[in-house]
């Protein structure tokens, strides 16, 4: 029989022993300053800040005019603030934390400053009767945008503080719980193996295979793999279970005809979620229970389905295989991929469906929402 270490390991990570996801790298520092949402925050908290401006006591001209002219003001000073940053987002992702703070100040400051000169000299020529000269409007906006750049660097060292911790305590969490395989079922595949060597040597010898993949792959819980090899982990996972549970368990495998994109995500995140299917629904069954894996390709983003009966009442629908919670895997993806990935399970039509959305690396930038990978 051929050892298991002699066995031609398939590529299971993209990065070495230890190595990090990008996502866990300086330039998660910076947000994406390109994105619609962080677009329109930004302008709804530059309004707050005209408002109050504007319903300060003391301001002589009308609270309306007042309003006017500093929103149109804020406006222009945040977009070229955030256009400038979306411009430099590479090279300011390589600076340090500090530095990356104090060139966005430099940066809201040069706006303003910018704006506050063209601002003035516009609105005099409107017939706008400005209650100070243009070195004292000059002055205050600076100053305003020094207290208000201030404050914003203030709240986001806070932010960012909480998310390095809560990084580091994730991290810690996926240290403990995607080293380890679930005793029973290391117990049961060696069991199959035991039974399989006096009945079908070469049976055997494949089984033993799968299941070093399974284990080599937990060892490498903190690195990264891609969707191809996840799911051919998961045929592994399941061709092991399958010298165990025999007719009870069947696979109704669904993939597209095109080659699947190459898209990078964290290692075992398939593979515990077919585990739960086998484990909550193959297991509970007498009957033959079909699991059905199905990936539909869309053109901003990929899905991966893995629909099982539900057997038994909601409460017992899945949620944690190899000792690891969805939400885990879940914590999992947004280290990797924030907002763009996505994991939802439910109970649909007496199914327990999950459903798994990557995003396309070479997604065109202004693909149609309406997806087939987006569609539930």
């Amino acid at each position: 029989m051929t050892s298991a270490d002699s066995h031609p390991p398939a590529k299971r990570h993209g990065s070495p022993l230890g190595a990090q996801p990008q996502s866990g790298s300086r330039t998660s520092a910076l947000p994406a300053f390109c994105t619609p949402r962080v677009l329109l925050i930004t302008l709804l908290l530059g309004f707050g800040v005209a408002l109050l401006l504007a319903i300060a006591p003391g301001v002589a001209e009308d609270h309306w005019v007042r309003l006017g002219t500093t929103a149109w003001f804020v406006a222009w000073v945040t977009l070229m603030t955030t256009g400038v940053l979306c411009t430099l987002q590479k090279p300011l992702c390589r600076l340090a934390l500090p530095w990356l703070l104090f060139v966005v100040m430099a940066v809201l400051l040069a706006a303003t400053a910018l704006i506050s000169v063209l601002a003035y000299q516009s609105l005099t020529q409107l017939g706008w009767n400005p209650f100070e000269s243009q070195t004292d409007f000059f002055i205050h906006n600076q100053a305003i945008a020094l207290v208000v750049g201030g404050m914003g660097i203030w709240i986001f060292s806070l932010h960012w503080a909480k998310t390095r911790r809560m990084t580091a305590q994730t991290k810690a969490e996926l240290d403990a719980l995607h080293a380890r395989i679930r005793p029973h079922f290391l117990f049961n595949s060696l069991n199959t193996v035991a039974a399989l060597i006096d009945t079908d040597p070469k049976a055997a010898e494949a089984a033993v295979l799968d299941l070093a993949s399974i284990f080599r792959a937990a060892l490498y819980a903190g690195d990264v793999s891609t969707l191809a090899e996840e799911l051919g982990l998961s045929q592994r996972y399941l061709a092991l279970e399958h010298w165990r549970l025999g007719e009870r368990l069947a696979v109704d495998w669904v993939m597209p005809e095109a080659p699947l994109p190459s898209i990078d995500l964290p290692i075992l995140t398939l593979q515990p979620l077919v585990e739960n299917a086998v484990r909550y629904a193959v297991e509970r069954s007498a009957e033959p229970c079909s699991i059905r894996i199905e990936c539909l390709i869309g053109t901003r983003a990929i899905s991966v389905l893995i629909e099982n009966p539900l057997i038994g009442g909601p409460e017992c629908a899945p949620n944690g295989g190899n000792g690891v919670s969805l939400q885990n895997i879940r914590d999992r993806l947004a280290l990797m991929f924030g907002d763009r990935a996505s994991l939802r399970a439910g109970v649909i039509e007496h199914k327990f469906r999950v459903k798994l959305v990557l995003p396309r690396p070479d997604a065109p930038p202004h693909a149609s929402l309406n997806d087939k990978a987006r569609r539930a």
